[in-house]
């Protein structure tokens, strides 16, 4: 009798003992980036803010970074929900994301800044320049699996778009000749723009899906990581706006000999082309930033570096869906993305109350060195908060970069 009670008595014990594992977890992120390659952080701050403009304020802009200014922001908040049943996983998250990826020339600062007249008989070249904004909702799928030392993990997203606005400048040119006589203007331009009927920030303008796809192989002490994520488009309506146009404008200027007798017949503008620009309603794509990783991590034998993570990113973006998928389309995608293969190490440093995550970088849509700083606190229940750009907190309104981003996990 005393053993059957005893048994009885242990059984919920065991039960709660193989309950132990966490089976279920609860994500919230949340991420906001700013980063350019030359405007600093009195550009963002004059822009959402305003502010007076000075000369000297213009000039230090335009003079701040290299021939092509990459401009990139991205605010996204997350919630995500995983459940665990022996090796496997199951996820379902959720994603708002705001994006603006813009590229230009330091000639259409110039331009925009203080206009064509101090730059008579200089032409103006304005090409190249690409500036995309979207927002859109995320709904993901995923699944992972794992065997012996290898870990597989898979997702499809659908995603709902909510507004997109791009304007992608293949070649463009104004040359103003001396005291303003004539001025000449060459452009290839395309515009899209979603219908803009309402202004619900969450309306249904579009379409489309994405995948990710990761793999680890584990060896002894090393983890080798290679995977893509978002790599994919959405479809907009036919209700959407397009533009392209292709001209070439000349203007000679007006010569009046009599100020009363002045008309329209006397301004002489030669035009190329017998189109003018005429948007369109039609529908068109557009294509999310993808991400291409690579990473390396491991435990070492040093006191002061217990682990590392050594990595390196890309990103995946085409300006139009006008290729065929081939080598061509990948190394188009690569380059119009804006971004520079991205070089990064890391490590987590434990301490009493918190671990500390250190990382440098190199690369991304700047040619900046960077340093990234974060701090976690708990294991079963997480709370991260850290930035990629610690340096620039330091450099106050001379920052060309501001990120924050923080993540709140409960298992249970």
């Amino acid at each position: 009798m005393k053993k059957i009670l005893i048994i009885l008595l242990s059984v919920p014990h065991i039960l709660l003992a193989q309950n132990e594992v966490n089976k279920h977890s609860i994500e919230w992120s949340a991420n906001f980036l700013f980063e350019s390659s030359s405007l600093d952080k009195s550009f963002l701050n004059t822009m959402l803010y305003g502010g007076h403009i000075t000369d000297i304020t213009k000039t230090n802009w335009i003079n701040a970074g290299g021939d092509n200014n990459v401009l990139y922001s991205e605010i996204s908040n997350g919630l995500s929900y995983t459940f665990n049943e022996n090796n496997n996983t199951f996820g379902f998250s959720f994603a708002d994301r705001n994006i603006l990826n813009a590229s230009f020339t330091d000639d259409l600062l110039r331009l925009a800044f203080e206009g064509n007249f101090h730059y008579q008989d200089k032409p103006l070249d304005f090409g190249s320049t690409s500036i995309r904004a979207e927002r859109f909702q995320q709904y993901k799928l995923s699944y992972a699996t794992s065997f012996k030392q290898v870990k597989v993990s898979t997702s499809v997203s659908y995603l709902l778009g909510n507004h997109h606005l791009s304007y992608i400048i293949e070649k463009g040119s104004l040359y103003t000749a001396p005291f303003g006589t004539s001025l000449d203007i060459a452009y290839d331009i395309s515009a899209f723009v979603s219908d803009t009927a309402s202004l619900n920030p969450f309306e249904n303008n579009g379409n489309g899906l994405s995948l990710d796809l990761s793999t680890e192989f584990h060896f002894k002490q090393q983890t080798i990581h290679f995977s893509f994520s978002d790599l994919g488009y959405i479809k907009w309506k036919p209700t959407s706006i397009t533009l392209a146009a292709d001209s070439n404008f000349a203007f000679s200027g007006i010569e009046i000999d009599d100020f009363y007798s002045f008309n329209d017949s006397l301004i002489d503008v030669d035009d190329s082309t017998d189109d003018l620009p005429s948007f369109q309603k039609g529908k068109f794509k557009s294509y999310i930033p993808a991400t291409f990783h690579f990473k390396v991590s491991g435990y070492s034998d040093y006191k002061y570096l217990k682990n590392y993570t050594l990595g390196i990113q890309g990103k995946w973006q085409p300006y139009l869906d006008n290729k065929p998928f081939s080598f061509s389309k990948i190394g188009q995608g690569f380059k119009e993305s804006n971004f520079k293969t991205l070089y990064y190490m890391q490590s987590i440093f434990n301490i009493k109350y918190c671990d500390i995550i250190p990382s440098l970088s190199y690369g991304g849509y700047s040619s900046d060195t960077n340093l990234g700083l974060a701090l976690s606190k708990g294991k079963k229940n997480n709370f991260t908060i850290g930035t990629h750009h610690f340096e620039d907190v330091l450099k106050s309104s001379s920052a060309k970069a501001v990120s924050v981003y923080f993540n709140i996990k409960l298992q249970f």
